[in-house]
């Protein structure tokens, strides 16, 4: 917990106190305010979309620090904004690495049916967060996770079509316009297989019986990719990530046997399809994915929620980001997708 002092809750106390016309010094006031926080609570944790799009803005915060490309990440949506009911705060105010600054609002977006991913909002509701947009000169923004697919996207306020009295944008178009590439997010390849090798202790039994059945002792652990070992610490951090949260699959265990004996064990990771034959590397998934299965990992039991925050990685992806950065055993292709409207003047 914050060592901070809990402003925020004073804050609500405070307002509660106003309502109910009770001072806040009085014992009972404070049983009242207690009582009224549990039955909000109470409220809240059996709403799943509100769950849901807290956890995803949790999500995007936690996001944005691993990758790191950002001078200063603020949340933007606390305290009031006067005058009452003209504007609403976006979620997060960004100042990129260029001094440029945006305001971004979250949204969760889930549909059942995976080929029907679109969003609709309100216009009435996207002209109060553009109020305050232009009201203090920022360009707004729209961080959106297509959970169905554990796809972000990052898109412009202007990139909506106005339906009606609704503002429209389907998955498609939106990653076609995603602006997530500047703030780090990159799609990432390296040489296939990845494999996690058991060396088995030569000093203990590792015979093989008739039936094939071994019994083994663990005597270390490498990390390769394809037939170079990888030592650097960093590197081996890397490539762990992509084993548990890449797309590439992992295979049934190999066995490595010498003279019949065996020697090690092998955990391979490869793509489920090779795109080239003469190709040395194979894209292994987006940064914004990876980091959504690392988030599902950590919030997510059995489909269903049982955390709205997980723990920040601060720079996680920061040597994917580097462009200086370079190994030769954990060798890299890292692709920026940059939005349709680039060099456009939009």
């Amino acid at each position: 917990m914050s060592s901070r002092p809990p402003i925020d809750l004073l804050t609500l106390f405070g307002q509660f106190g106003r309502e109910q016309q009770l001072s806040l010094r009085d014992p009972e006031a404070q049983l009242q305010f207690l009582e009224s926080v549990k039955a909000s609570m109470k409220d809240a944790l059996e709403n799943d979309a509100l769950l849901h799009g807290q956890r995803t803005q949790n999500m995007f915060e936690a996001l944005a620090v691993s990758l790191g490309e950002y001078k200063l990440l603020k949340l933007e949506d606390t305290g009031r904004v006067h005058p009452e009911g003209a504007y609403t705060a976006p979620d997060f105010r960004m100042v990129l690495t260029d001094g440029r600054q945006w305001l971004i609002e979250v949204k969760n977006v889930y549909d059942r049916d995976p080929t029907r991913q679109r969003l609709q909002l309100r216009k009435v509701d996207v002209d109060k967060l553009a109020t305050y947009a232009r009201a203090v000169g920022c360009p707004l923004k729209f961080a959106l996770y297509w959970a169905r697919w554990r796809i972000w996207t990052l898109v412009d306020a202007d990139d909506f079509d106005l339906v009606g009295t609704k503002l429209v944008i389907d998955m498609l178009k939106a990653a076609v316009v995603s602006e997530l590439g500047e703030i780090g997010d990159r799609t990432v390849g390296t040489k296939p297989p990845l494999t996690l090798r058991l060396m088995v202790d030569p000093t203990k039994d590792r015979s093989i019986a008739e039936d094939g059945e071994a019994k083994f002792t663990v005597g270390n652990a490498k990390l390769l990719c394809g037939d170079k070992e990888i030592t650097n610490p960093t590197e081996q951090a890397i490539a762990w990530m992509f084993m548990q949260y890449g797309d590439w699959e992992g295979e049934e265990p190999t066995a490595v046997i010498s003279y019949d004996k065996l020697e090690a064990v092998d955990f391979n990771w490869t793509p489920r399809e090779r795109s080239n034959e003469g190709q040395d590397f194979e894209m292994i998934g987006r940064l914004s994915t990876v980091f959504a299965r690392y988030f599902a990992e950590q919030t997510i039991d059995s489909d269903r929620l049982v955390q709205t925050e997980a723990d920040m990685v601060p720079g996680w992806f920061r040597p994917l980001i580097d462009p200086t950065y370079k190994s030769d055993a954990l060798p890299l292709w890292r692709f920026i997708i940059q939005s349709s409207r680039a060099g456009k003047g939009i």
